[in-house]
């Protein structure tokens, strides 16, 4: 098995440069073992991997299946490797990470917490704003984000990290003041406080079924997550947020979800980086550290391999 295995490091350094000489210096092997050994392996395989000519080389359709499943492999190698030496040393290094407020609360808080422990040597800097910043050509390395459209670049990648259930809260003395509500278009009798400022049918509509018809009345308006959680505490309104973001103020009685039975359909977060970051570079450090840290609290994992908070 180990023979093969090397066999098809071989094949696939000649098929990714094109040319037998090109992987010899590559691997420091001379040529005629380079050809033997692929030889070998359509031998061992029974079917050709290469055409030949005198100028170049190209790949059959079994080569070219055996080049990503090798490609996989050496990827899978690569990952494990980069997972032991990371227990071995310590990474260094520094990370300048953009997000927007909310995800500067609870569960995502803790994640930056237990980050900076785990990586001491990685000086991270988070930057917290509510207004979208384009990666290209900024000093950012890493983005948390809600939506992975419009990328800046197609050289960056977006990696769903989680999914986040989604509640209407208000407080306690602010729903004295107001009609019981059974709908979401009972809501249209009440304030709403736009924190961030996204159009009522945006989030509205993430009532599974529901196609509300009326709007309530805008109250009030900021960029910043924080301050419309004050207003909304104050009394002057309720708001659509993660149900983690309000997680602390329902338990302590600040806050209290209404309609809780109305699901609304949970949204996305992405962490967006550089495609071609190192697998043991900080940014990658950080997006697997995000998606195992017991952090979220008690999600659950989909197919996908992402948490869901509800």
């Amino acid at each position: 098995m180990i023979d093969q295995l090397r066999t098809m490091a071989i094949f696939q350094t000649v098929a990714e440069l094109g040319s037998f000489r090109a992987a010899a210096k590559k691997l420091k092997l001379s040529p005629s073992v380079i050809s033997h050994h692929v030889t070998q392996l359509e031998g061992q395989l029974g079917t050709p991997l290469l055409y030949r000519s005198t100028r170049r080389i190209s790949l059959t359709d079994a080569g070219a299946e055996l080049l990503r499943a090798s490609q996989r492999m050496s990827a899978a190698a690569q990952e494990g490797l980069a997972a032991v030496n990371r227990r071995v040393e310590q990474p260094v290094g520094q990370l300048s990470i953009t997000m927007n407020t909310a995800s500067a609360s609870p569960p995502f808080s803790a994640i930056y917490t237990g980050f900076s422990k785990a990586y001491p040597k990685i000086q991270l800097s988070l930057h917290v704003t509510d207004t979208s910043i384009s990666l290209e050509g900024s000093a950012f390395d890493l983005a948390i984000r809600g939506s992975a459209d419009g990328l800046d670049d197609s050289t960056y990648r977006a990696k769903k990290i989680a999914e986040i259930a989604f509640g209407i809260f208000a407080s306690p003395a602010y729903i004295a003041t107001r009609d019981t509500v059974k709908t979401i278009d009972d809501l249209a009798d009440w304030d709403r406080i736009q924190a961030p400022p996204v159009p009522w049918m945006v989030f509205a509509r993430l009532a599974d079924g529901t196609v509300p018809t009326k709007e309530p009345k805008f109250l009030m308006s900021c960029d910043n997550f924080e301050m419309g959680r004050q207003f909304m505490l104050n009394g002057l309104g309720f708001m659509i947020e993660a149900t983690a973001s309000f997680a602390a103020d329902v338990k302590a009685g600040r806050a209290v979800q209404v309609l809780p039975d109305k699901k609304l359909r949970r949204l996305p977060i992405y962490a967006i980086y550089p495609a071609n970051a190192p697998l043991d570079s900080p940014a990658r450090l950080f997006v697997e550290f995000m998606i195992d840290s017991e952090a979220w609290g008690d999600p659950w994992l989909l197919d996908e391999g992402h948490v869901v908070i509800a």
